[in-house]
């Protein structure tokens, strides 16, 4: 049973055939409340029908806002800016698009090298996104020229994921070999590195505290890292098969997770589970912020 003071936890919507084809990624945005305007909420989705779409969260239902087109394969992330005004979206097709997110308004298309935008995130001020590639390096560009400005050297092999501390201090990755790397960026260079998991590496999600980093892997756990040491600090399990996704909550005090099993799955910060969903009837997605489902609901 879950201690007294855990929070209910309920399905508060259920989107039907939010796309035609499998989702694959979503991103929760929130705007700032201004003196003139109330704070907006939205959900972005992508999926393997090429689309990017951007709902309108509105008393606990989802309007549909804008559909955007323009990548030609399967869309593999999507990242929102904090200020919730920029989307990224990245593709199979080699090509990552910044979208004004309310507009619909596209605004760069970025063309790399193929298969090279993977995972992207944005940096706490909003002025710069990060990918990860197949050479395992994060590239970094800037959102008001669309172009690439460096590139962080890791070491290691495909990245699969990548997450910037809210501090903007440092970077994490994750690759196909299980390796986690946690980079200084003022430096530019990698200040640990620790094989974390068995098999590839899904996630990685600085706490809001910047202090700790949260990793999910195929191996079926998370794992809990100390920032500044690099130190395991706690494993998390409960999955019966890959860990796609693993974030913190607002306040750092709970962690979610969805799984290949099909589950989504809330525990304390330490572990200890506090609640499973069981609504979704296939893998749960394993990009980004929001946790969305392949059975093409939301």
């Amino acid at each position: 049973m879950p201690p007294p003071s855990a929070p209910p936890f309920c399905i508060i919507h259920r989107k039907e055939n939010a796309h035609e084809d499998p989702i694959y990624c979503c991103a929760w945005a929130k705007t700032a409340a201004t003196e003139s305007e109330a704070s907006k909420e939205f959900i972005v989705t992508g999926g393997l029908d090429c689309l990017v779409k951007v709902w309108r969260l509105l008393s606990d239902k989802l309007e549909l806002l804008h559909v955007l087109e323009g990548h030609t394969m399967s869309i593999v992330s999507v990242a929102v800016s904090p200020d919730g005004h920029t989307l990224a979206s990245t593709s199979l097709d080699a090509t990552m698009m910044i979208w004004e997110l309310e507009s619909g308004m596209l605004v760069h298309t970025m063309q790399t090298d193929a298969v090279d935008v993977w995972n992207v995130t944005f940096s706490p001020d909003g002025k710069y996104v990060a990918t990860g590639s197949h050479t395992g390096n994060i590239v970094i560009y800037g959102i008001e020229k669309g172009k690439k400005e460096c590139v962080l050297d890791t070491r290691g092999k495909f990245t699969c994921c990548v997450d910037w501390s809210a501090d903007g201090e440092y970077m994490a990755s994750g690759s196909v070999d299980g390796v986690v790397c946690i980079l200084d960026v003022a430096q530019g260079k990698v200040i640990h590195s620790v094989e974390a998991h068995k098999s590839s590496v899904r996630s990685v999600c600085f706490s809001p505290s910047c202090k700790m980093l949260l990793t999910a892997g195929n191996d079926g756990t998370l794992k809990v890292y100390s920032v500044t040491s690099g130190s395991l600090q706690a494993t998390v399990t409960g999955h019966a098969s890959w860990v796609l996704q693993g974030v913190y909550s607002g306040d750092g005090k709970r962690i979610a997770s969805a799984g290949a099993d099909g589950t989504v799955r809330v525990f304390t910060f330490d572990g200890q589970s506090l609640h499973n969903f069981h609504e979704h009837s296939e893998a749960v997605s394993w990009r980004n912020v929001a946790i969305c489902t392949t059975d093409n609901e939301n």
